[in-house]
């Protein structure tokens, strides 16, 4: 093996003297126990098995793809079968794990469950198990993807699962472990193989791009990390990519062009922008944005990823201890932010994800999604912002030569106080207009008188009360009628409960159970009520009681029908 580019890996002879590339999945694959990422908990369990001699004869091994199943399966044999011992760290060095590790040892066979489904591939397989190992302790079986067998090979499977021949040991592995009938996993010891954390996957990508000598920013690790989504795989295979790409060290900028985003700074410029309320600025960074060539669908992604960071920060600085961003910068960000604001901008951005494709372009969706963010943020601390610039303004006409750092801190402290003492004895008749007087308690009687059409009343009786803040009034509706109530429904919601309550307000609907409290379920109790009144009402009328007794006659339910 030679190395020939710092853009490349290695790079390995053939025999017939062509060179073949072996990818960073396959060159970095782990070799033995300690090597494993992120699976702490299913290699300790192992490793103390072989230790101290106390094989299982079957196992599951589940999870998503490219977290190490078929990695551990194959550590597993060696160590079952090195020649040097039977323990948890093979040599590597014998003629075995050489043959493991090449794909070549016979008593090692690794089995497509997805291409040998069948009843007969499964007899086939079964009828080798009886015979003994050619030149090792164990014969191991993996089955990959054995959720794919069928209900017959699975019931053909279940007597050789629960008492196989000493020298055989079954090894399943599988993504949707759902999918195993239950009773051939009550014959397996089952591990639930981990997805690996970002930071994980950037420390393992560090620890290669360090040994190839390749080198990296820390940004662009992060977007290849964020990108692998729990799969180690995934991740080197991304990174494989980068590095064809990038020829040369792997640059924040250009790993996002390759994957389609924006460098990390761009993405914290729109955070930025909707932290601000400035549509303005937002505007012309959607703008640049648009001239480039952008999967819309992961800038969306990033945007909540760093929203979700933000909320984090909120709740606890603490928890951004583990992670590799710029702690002081996300500290300055989420000042602009209450934790009500995140919540909302998060579930904004997560329902324009949904509906982005309904738009007539994904751009034009995008971009509406995150001026929607700006608007729907309450309209209390916009306002404050403005106040707070105005002050700021006067402040530098007074005195240019002045103006300090100092002074500017001292204004924006100040400004709140004064504002909210005129809050406190500026209202005469104690009333807040700047809030919607709207409750649960009186919900259902404000919408008995909202102005709406057969189909939108029809939807929206199914909304329930939230809460209110400021000019934006929160419902919750069944994912079924949520899934069905378009812009036009929402625009006439919204504005017969602005014309109702004589001030504009902004409607926010988000997924949640049709509560009791919904106008729908309200109706519907009433209804009940009623009904059982009138049953109860027929039940005890003394002539309908007199011919039940005389004739054995019954009151038919689906006859009874309220007075009205």
């Amino acid at each position: 093996m030679r190395k020939i580019d710092k853009s490349f890996a290695y790079l390995n002879y053939t025999n017939e003297g062509k060179m073949s590339y072996q990818v960073l999945a396959r060159k970095w694959r782990p070799n033995d126990f300690s090597e494993v990422v992120g699976q702490e908990h299913v290699v300790q369990a192992l490793s103390n098995s072989l230790d101290q001699d106390k094989i299982h004869q079957a196992f599951v091994l589940s999870g998503t793809r490219g977290v190490g199943k078929t990695t551990i399966a194959r550590i597993l044999a060696k160590s079952l079968n090195c020649e040097k011992s039977l323990d948890s760290k093979p040599c590597h060095k014998c003629s075995t794990c050489l043959s493991i590790a090449e794909g070549s040892f016979m008593d090692f066979q690794e089995i497509d469950a997805a291409s040998s489904r069948g009843v007969d591939d499964t007899k086939q397989l079964l009828e080798t198990v009886m015979y003994m190992p050619s030149a090792s302790r164990y014969k191991v079986y993996l089955l990959d993807e054995v959720h794919m067998l069928s209900t017959q090979s699975f019931n053909m499977l279940l007597k050789t699962l629960e008492e196989p021949p000493a020298h055989v040991i079954f090894i399943l592995a599988t993504t949707l472990p759902e999918k195993i009938p239950a009773t051939v996993l009550s014959r397996c010891l089952q591990f639930n193989l981990k997805n690996l954390t970002n930071k994980q996957l950037k420390d393992r990508l560090t620890f290669i791009l360090n040994q190839e000598e390749i080198e990296f920013e820390v940004n662009a690790l992060e977007q290849i990390a964020m990108s692998g989504r729990g799969s180690l795989r995934d991740a080197l295979t991304i990174t494989d990519q980068a590095i064809a790409y990038c020829e040369g060290p792997l640059t924040d900028k250009e790993v996002a062009e390759m994957l389609g985003t924006l460098p990390a700074d761009n993405v914290f410029n729109l955070v930025s922008c909707i932290g601000h309320r400035d549509s303005i600025s937002l505007l012309e960074e959607l703008k640049k944005i648009g001239e480039q060539s952008i999967d819309y669908f992961r800038l969306m992604d990033l945007l909540l990823e760093n929203i979700q960071l933000l909320t984090f920060a909120k709740v606890s600085e603490d928890s951004l201890n583990d992670m590799e961003i710029k702690k002081d910068d996300f500290k300055i960000l989420s000042d602009l932010f209450t934790e009500e604001d995140l919540q909302l901008v998060y579930q904004i951005g997560l329902i324009a994800k949904r509906d982005m494709e309904l738009a007539p372009n994904l751009a034009g969706g995008f971009d509406m999604a995150l001026l929607r963010m700006v608007s729907f943020i309450p309209g209390e601390l916009s306002e404050h912002k403005k106040k707070v610039k105005v002050v700021e303004v006067d402040q530098q006409e007074e005195s240019e030569s002045d103006k300090s750092s100092d002074q500017e801190i001292t204004i924006i402290q100040e400004v709140p106080e004064i504002e909210i003492q005129k809050d406190i004895e500026s209202p005469e008749d104690g009333i807040d207009e700047s809030r919607l007087l709207m409750s649960k308690e009186n919900w259902n009687d404000i919408f008995e008188e909202l102005d709406l059409d057969l189909g939108t009343r029809q939807l929206a009786s199914h909304s329930s009360f939230l809460k209110v803040d400021g000019t934006v009034l929160y419902l919750s509706m069944p994912d079924e009628k949520l899934n069905i109530f378009n812009g036009k429904h929402r625009k006439e919601l919204q504005d017969s409960i602005s014309k109702f309550s004589g001030m504009d307000c902004n409607l926010f609907l988000e997924s949640g159970d049709n509560a009791d409290d919904s106008p729908n379920k309200i109706k519907e109790q009433e209804k009940r009520k009623e009904f059982e009144d009138a049953q109860k009402e027929i039940e005890e009328d003394p002539n309908v009681q007199s011919l039940v007794e005389a004739f054995g006659a019954k009151v038919i339910e689906s006859s009874i029908e309220p007075r009205k």
